[in-house]
Protein backbone atom coordinates (compact mmCIF):
# COMPACT_ATOMS: atom_id res chain seq x y z
CA UNK A 1 0.00 0.00 0.00
CA UNK A 2 2.69 2.37 0.67
CA UNK A 3 4.47 2.08 -2.47
CA UNK A 4 0.97 2.78 -4.01
CA UNK A 5 0.46 5.97 -1.70
CA UNK A 6 3.79 7.00 -3.01
CA UNK A 7 2.78 7.21 -6.69
CA UNK A 8 -0.36 9.69 -5.88
CA UNK A 9 -0.04 13.29 -7.22
CA UNK A 10 -3.50 14.56 -5.92
CA UNK A 11 -3.97 17.87 -6.02
CA UNK A 12 -6.62 20.50 -4.53
CA UNK A 13 -8.07 22.81 -7.38
CA UNK A 14 -10.18 25.70 -5.58
CA UNK A 15 -12.71 28.14 -7.60
CA UNK A 16 -14.35 31.00 -6.56
CA UNK A 17 -15.99 34.13 -7.55
CA UNK A 18 -14.53 36.91 -5.32
CA UNK A 19 -17.36 39.37 -6.03
CA UNK A 20 -16.45 42.80 -7.70
CA UNK A 21 -12.61 42.47 -7.37
CA UNK A 22 -12.78 42.07 -3.69
CA UNK A 23 -11.75 45.76 -2.39
CA UNK A 24 -11.70 45.52 1.24
CA UNK A 25 -12.72 41.90 1.61
CA UNK A 26 -9.07 40.81 -0.02
CA UNK A 27 -7.28 40.28 3.47
CA UNK A 28 -9.95 38.17 4.43
CA UNK A 29 -10.34 36.47 1.10
CA UNK A 30 -6.42 35.84 1.19
CA UNK A 31 -6.84 34.13 4.75
CA UNK A 32 -9.06 31.95 3.47
CA UNK A 33 -7.33 30.64 0.89
CA UNK A 34 -4.26 29.85 2.88
CA UNK A 35 -6.29 28.21 5.42
CA UNK A 36 -7.66 25.84 2.23
CA UNK A 37 -4.18 25.39 1.21
CA UNK A 38 -5.44 24.57 -2.40
CA UNK A 39 -2.84 24.04 -5.22
CA UNK A 40 -4.01 25.57 -7.95
CA UNK A 41 -6.80 28.29 -7.62
CA UNK A 42 -8.73 30.23 -10.34
CA UNK A 43 -10.55 33.77 -8.93
CA UNK A 44 -13.47 35.02 -11.28
CA UNK A 45 -14.69 38.74 -10.78
CA UNK A 46 -10.95 40.04 -10.38
CA UNK A 47 -10.78 43.47 -11.63
CA UNK A 48 -7.93 45.91 -12.57
CA UNK A 49 -8.17 48.26 -9.47
CA UNK A 50 -7.60 44.70 -7.31
CA UNK A 51 -5.37 43.23 -9.23
CA UNK A 52 -1.76 43.93 -8.17
CA UNK A 53 -2.70 43.89 -4.34
CA UNK A 54 -4.32 40.16 -5.21
CA UNK A 55 -1.14 39.34 -7.11
CA UNK A 56 1.40 40.36 -4.07
CA UNK A 57 -0.87 38.49 -1.24
CA UNK A 58 -0.95 35.09 -3.24
CA UNK A 59 2.74 35.39 -4.01
CA UNK A 60 3.24 36.25 -0.48
CA UNK A 61 1.19 33.01 0.66
CA UNK A 62 3.51 30.76 -1.71
CA UNK A 63 1.88 30.65 -4.91
CA UNK A 64 4.63 32.42 -6.77
CA UNK A 65 2.78 31.60 -9.96
CA UNK A 66 0.38 33.95 -11.05
CA UNK A 67 -1.29 35.35 -14.27
CA UNK A 68 -4.44 37.57 -14.86
CA UNK A 69 -5.49 39.69 -17.77
CA UNK A 70 -7.01 42.71 -16.39
CA UNK A 71 -7.98 45.48 -18.96
CA UNK A 72 -7.64 48.69 -17.75
CA UNK A 73 -11.71 49.19 -17.95
CA UNK A 74 -13.14 47.62 -15.18
CA UNK A 75 -14.12 44.47 -16.57
CA UNK A 76 -14.43 41.51 -14.47
CA UNK A 77 -11.58 39.24 -15.27
CA UNK A 78 -9.90 35.20 -14.52
CA UNK A 79 -6.98 35.34 -12.40
CA UNK A 80 -4.98 32.14 -12.09
CA UNK A 81 -2.43 31.26 -9.36
CA UNK A 82 -0.28 27.97 -8.84
CA UNK A 83 2.30 26.76 -6.58
CA UNK A 84 3.41 24.78 -9.96
CA UNK A 85 4.72 26.45 -13.03
CA UNK A 86 2.90 26.62 -15.98
CA UNK A 87 3.10 27.95 -18.81
CA UNK A 88 0.46 30.29 -20.87
CA UNK A 89 -1.85 27.93 -23.83
CA UNK A 90 -2.41 29.93 -27.35
CA UNK A 91 -6.10 29.48 -27.11
CA UNK A 92 -7.72 32.64 -25.86
CA UNK A 93 -10.91 34.32 -27.10
CA UNK A 94 -11.13 37.08 -29.50
CA UNK A 95 -13.69 38.76 -27.58
CA UNK A 96 -14.24 38.28 -23.71
CA UNK A 97 -10.47 37.25 -23.73
CA UNK A 98 -10.00 38.52 -19.87
CA UNK A 99 -12.68 35.60 -19.21
CA UNK A 100 -10.60 32.67 -20.60
CA UNK A 101 -7.09 31.89 -19.29
CA UNK A 102 -6.02 28.43 -20.68
CA UNK A 103 -2.49 27.45 -19.45
CA UNK A 104 -0.45 24.58 -19.33
CA UNK A 105 1.58 22.51 -16.63
CA UNK A 106 4.44 20.35 -18.91
CA UNK A 107 5.58 18.49 -15.56
CA UNK A 108 2.26 17.14 -14.90
CA UNK A 109 1.45 16.78 -18.45
CA UNK A 110 -1.71 18.54 -17.36
CA UNK A 111 -4.06 21.44 -19.07
CA UNK A 112 -6.70 23.79 -16.91
CA UNK A 113 -8.75 26.35 -18.28
CA UNK A 114 -9.76 29.02 -15.77
CA UNK A 115 -13.32 30.51 -16.90
CA UNK A 116 -15.86 33.57 -15.68
CA UNK A 117 -19.21 32.53 -18.58
CA UNK A 118 -21.23 36.24 -19.11
CA UNK A 119 -24.52 35.74 -17.27
CA UNK A 120 -27.37 35.62 -19.88
CA UNK A 121 -28.11 39.64 -18.90
CA UNK A 122 -24.66 40.70 -19.10
CA UNK A 123 -25.40 42.63 -21.75
CA UNK A 124 -22.16 44.11 -23.63
CA UNK A 125 -22.69 47.55 -25.52
CA UNK A 126 -20.20 50.70 -26.11
CA UNK A 127 -21.07 54.07 -26.07
CA UNK A 128 -22.26 54.70 -29.71
CA UNK A 129 -24.57 51.51 -28.88
CA UNK A 130 -23.23 48.67 -30.48
CA UNK A 131 -21.88 45.41 -28.91
CA UNK A 132 -23.80 42.22 -28.13
CA UNK A 133 -26.49 41.02 -25.74
CA UNK A 134 -26.05 38.99 -23.10
CA UNK A 135 -27.31 35.54 -24.00
CA UNK A 136 -25.78 35.93 -28.07
CA UNK A 137 -22.67 36.86 -25.67
CA UNK A 138 -23.05 33.42 -23.11
CA UNK A 139 -23.91 31.66 -26.49
CA UNK A 140 -20.39 32.58 -28.28
CA UNK A 141 -18.45 31.72 -25.01
CA UNK A 142 -19.92 28.56 -24.10
CA UNK A 143 -19.53 27.75 -28.06
CA UNK A 144 -15.50 28.34 -27.58
CA UNK A 145 -15.72 26.29 -24.22
CA UNK A 146 -16.87 23.33 -25.94
CA UNK A 147 -14.38 23.49 -28.68
CA UNK A 148 -11.91 23.56 -25.83
CA UNK A 149 -13.61 20.49 -24.38
CA UNK A 150 -13.67 18.43 -27.40
CA UNK A 151 -10.12 18.94 -28.13
CA UNK A 152 -9.25 18.18 -24.93
CA UNK A 153 -11.22 15.57 -23.74
CA UNK A 154 -8.16 12.76 -24.61
CA UNK A 155 -5.53 14.63 -22.09
CA UNK A 156 -5.49 15.28 -18.28
CA UNK A 157 -7.59 18.19 -18.55
CA UNK A 158 -9.14 20.28 -16.01
CA UNK A 159 -11.83 23.18 -16.28
CA UNK A 160 -13.12 25.24 -13.72
CA UNK A 161 -14.90 28.41 -12.67
CA UNK A 162 -18.12 30.42 -12.57
CA UNK A 163 -20.19 29.06 -15.43
CA UNK A 164 -23.03 31.15 -15.07
CA UNK A 165 -25.23 28.06 -16.07
CA UNK A 166 -26.89 24.63 -14.42
CA UNK A 167 -29.24 22.27 -15.12
CA UNK A 168 -33.08 22.09 -13.48
CA UNK A 169 -31.60 20.72 -10.89
CA UNK A 170 -29.01 23.15 -9.71
CA UNK A 171 -31.49 26.42 -9.55
CA UNK A 172 -34.10 27.14 -7.31
CA UNK A 173 -36.81 28.86 -9.18
CA UNK A 174 -36.04 30.20 -12.64
CA UNK A 175 -34.37 28.04 -14.42
CA UNK A 176 -31.12 28.90 -16.13
CA UNK A 177 -30.83 29.83 -20.13
CA UNK A 178 -28.16 28.15 -22.30
CA UNK A 179 -28.60 25.29 -19.50
CA UNK A 180 -28.32 22.87 -22.56
CA UNK A 181 -24.63 23.38 -22.75
CA UNK A 182 -24.13 21.95 -19.66
CA UNK A 183 -25.42 18.90 -20.94
CA UNK A 184 -23.21 19.31 -24.15
CA UNK A 185 -20.14 19.54 -22.05
CA UNK A 186 -21.22 16.40 -20.40
CA UNK A 187 -21.74 14.65 -23.45
CA UNK A 188 -17.90 15.09 -24.24
CA UNK A 189 -17.05 12.93 -21.04
CA UNK A 190 -16.33 16.37 -19.25
CA UNK A 191 -17.25 14.85 -15.05
CA UNK A 192 -18.67 17.58 -12.75
CA UNK A 193 -16.16 16.04 -10.23
CA UNK A 194 -19.09 17.88 -7.04
CA UNK A 195 -22.12 16.08 -8.91
CA UNK A 196 -20.33 12.74 -9.60
CA UNK A 197 -19.65 12.75 -5.57
CA UNK A 198 -23.07 14.35 -4.27
CA UNK A 199 -25.41 12.21 -7.00
CA UNK A 200 -28.75 13.27 -5.63
CA UNK A 201 -27.93 16.51 -3.38
CA UNK A 202 -29.37 19.95 -4.32
CA UNK A 203 -26.73 22.44 -2.81
CA UNK A 204 -25.83 26.03 -4.11
CA UNK A 205 -22.85 28.90 -4.73
CA UNK A 206 -24.90 31.87 -5.13
CA UNK A 207 -28.48 32.82 -3.68
CA UNK A 208 -30.71 35.71 -5.85
CA UNK A 209 -31.54 38.12 -2.43
CA UNK A 210 -34.52 40.14 -2.04
CA UNK A 211 -35.21 42.89 0.60
CA UNK A 212 -37.23 42.46 3.70
CA UNK A 213 -40.11 44.00 3.40
CA UNK A 214 -40.19 44.39 6.84
CA UNK A 215 -36.93 45.64 7.97
CA UNK A 216 -35.76 46.47 4.40
CA UNK A 217 -32.85 43.65 5.13
CA UNK A 218 -31.17 41.47 2.09
CA UNK A 219 -31.79 38.00 2.16
CA UNK A 220 -31.00 35.22 0.31
CA UNK A 221 -33.89 34.27 -1.72
CA UNK A 222 -33.63 31.32 -5.18
CA UNK A 223 -30.22 29.30 -4.88
CA UNK A 224 -28.20 28.60 -7.90
CA UNK A 225 -24.96 26.08 -8.40
CA UNK A 226 -22.81 28.54 -10.52
CA UNK A 227 -19.51 27.49 -9.85
CA UNK A 228 -17.81 24.24 -11.12
CA UNK A 229 -14.97 22.35 -11.12
CA UNK A 230 -14.87 19.68 -14.31
CA UNK A 231 -12.31 16.46 -14.88
CA UNK A 232 -11.58 15.25 -18.54
CA UNK A 233 -12.57 11.29 -18.68
CA UNK A 234 -8.49 10.29 -17.90
CA UNK A 235 -9.47 11.89 -14.61
CA UNK A 236 -12.41 10.61 -13.35
CA UNK A 237 -11.23 7.97 -11.52
CA UNK A 238 -8.86 10.15 -10.01
CA UNK A 239 -11.66 12.13 -7.58
CA UNK A 240 -10.82 12.25 -4.34
CA UNK A 241 -13.10 14.73 -2.83
CA UNK A 242 -15.56 17.83 -3.87
CA UNK A 243 -16.94 20.28 -2.15
CA UNK A 244 -18.65 23.23 -0.79
CA UNK A 245 -17.34 26.22 1.66
CA UNK A 246 -20.43 27.92 2.22
CA UNK A 247 -19.23 29.80 5.34
CA UNK A 248 -17.41 32.04 3.13
CA UNK A 249 -20.48 33.78 1.57
CA UNK A 250 -22.41 33.42 4.55
CA UNK A 251 -19.74 35.73 5.92
CA UNK A 252 -19.95 37.83 3.21
CA UNK A 253 -16.71 38.02 1.97
CA UNK A 254 -17.99 37.24 -0.84
CA UNK A 255 -21.66 36.62 -2.61
CA UNK A 256 -19.97 33.16 -3.84
CA UNK A 257 -19.27 30.09 -2.11
CA UNK A 258 -15.91 28.44 -2.88
CA UNK A 259 -15.68 25.26 -5.01
CA UNK A 260 -12.96 22.51 -4.28
CA UNK A 261 -11.62 19.51 -5.64
CA UNK A 262 -9.12 17.05 -4.67
CA UNK A 263 -7.94 14.97 -8.04
CA UNK A 264 -5.11 12.95 -8.68
CA UNK A 265 -3.62 14.02 -11.41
Amino acid sequence: MGAINECRADMKFLTWNIQSGGGKRIPGIVQELQLLNPDFIVLTEVTAKNNATLQQALAASNYRHVFSLCPPANEKSVMLASKTPFKIANDGLSNDQERWVSIEMPDKNLKILGVHIPGATDNKFGADGFGISGEKRKERFWTEVIKYAEKSKGLKTILLGDFNTGLREDAEGTPFKLSEFIVKLRDTGFVDTWRHLHPNTRDYTWYWRRKDKIDGSSQPHNGFRLDYVFVSPLLRDGIVSAQHVHHVREQKLSDHSIVMAEVNV
